[in-house]
């Protein structure tokens, strides 16, 4: 239980600097101009980023209860549902790593350990990366910007893969990590998390992770062109998958609470830099408005999720 309630103090602190951030950005722009444009969306586009949100959630559940299956833990979908959900409440942590929240949850509902299943949320940011990575290839070889970003993050995820498929490097070298005092103690955890990783990065698992992040991220991608061009924005649907996938790896590597600051900062500059709006009111209206119907509408399930699932193992301890 303190481990969880670790994850969700850095989940309060998470919302605190992204109000300031988005404070920040409309006082910066012209608040009244921003709300402005941010009613200029019609409820048709509000709904149809949803669905697609939802969507996108749903293949990204498939990849995470496949990931379950991989490892041969049977978790029952309607649970292995519930904590996947409620992982999303852990969106803006850093680099989402506080997603490992979903082992917690596991290791109490099912007594799954932890170090065998944190390796999970790895895969995912990895092959996240990768699917973001062929959003962005869409529109790559138009642009200047971000380039460095995007072949820095290729080299990254291949030189990582690469490094855990060489099991005569890892295993020296997780003897050397461990022959320290402190982590000597963690050695069978390190070798139940790298047995996990291998596994979930086997050249099969990763083609489909990552053919079916592309897919989601794509989504994501489709609703920022729906969100840009009802605002009046000029954009092909190139430009837009890379401008929304390179802000988002920005975010990502910048390493703050869920990329706040540095994806909208990035989404904006280059909206407005590229002549996508000629005034910076729908830039950032456009650039909150994706933020909200993706990131924050999965912070606002995942802490719904988390009630039902704390609800469900409060019945089934009275029981």
């Amino acid at each position: 239980m303190k481990k969880k309630d670790q994850l969700l103090k850095k989940t309060i602190w998470g919302v605190i600097f992204g109000i300031v951030i988005y404070a920040g950005f409309a006082i910066w722009t012209d608040a009244s101009a921003v709300g402005k444009a941010l009613f200029g969306f019609s409820a048709k586009t509000v709904f149809f980023c949803l669905s697609l949100t939802v969507v996108n959630y749903s293949i990204r559940f498939l990849r995470w209860h496949s990931y379950l299956k991989l490892l041969n833990f049977k978790v029952g979908v309607g649970r292995s549902l519930l904590v996947f959900l409620s992982g999303l409440v852990m969106s803006i942590t850093p680099g989402k790593i506080g997603e490992v929240l979903k082992s917690v949850l596991l290791n109490e509902s099912d007594d799954l350990p932890i170090a065998q299943t944190a390796p999970i949320i790895l895969a995912e940011r990895l092959t996240d990366l990768l699917g973001l990575i062929v959003v962005a290839a869409v529109g790559i070889s138009a642009f200047d910007y971000g380039k460095w970003v995007f072949y820095g993050t290729i080299i990254f995820v291949i030189g990582f893969v690469f490094l855990i498929a060489q099991p005569k490097l890892m295993i020296p070298l997780l003897k050397v990590i461990t022959k320290n005092k402190f982590l000597a103690k963690f050695a069978t955890k390190f070798e139940e998390a790298y047995a996990s990783i291998r596994v979930l990065l086997s050249p099969k698992a990763l083609i489909l992770a990552t053919f079916s992040s592309s897919i989601s991220w794509g989504m994501e991608a489709f609703s920022f062109y729906l969100l840009v061009t009802s605002l009046g924005g000029t954009i092909t649907i190139e430009s837009a998958f890379f401008i929304y996938a390179m802000s988002t790896l920005i975010g990502g590597i910048s390493f703050l609470p869920g990329g706040l600051g540095a994806t909208e900062g990035s989404m904006i500059s280059v909206l407005t830099l590229l002549g996508v709006f000629s005034q910076r009111a729908p830039a950032v209206a456009a650039t909150y408005a994706i933020r909200f119907s993706t990131l924050w509408f999965g912070v606002v399930c995942g802490v719904f999720a988390l009630f039902f699932f704390n609800r469900s193992m409060a019945n089934r301890d009275k029981s």
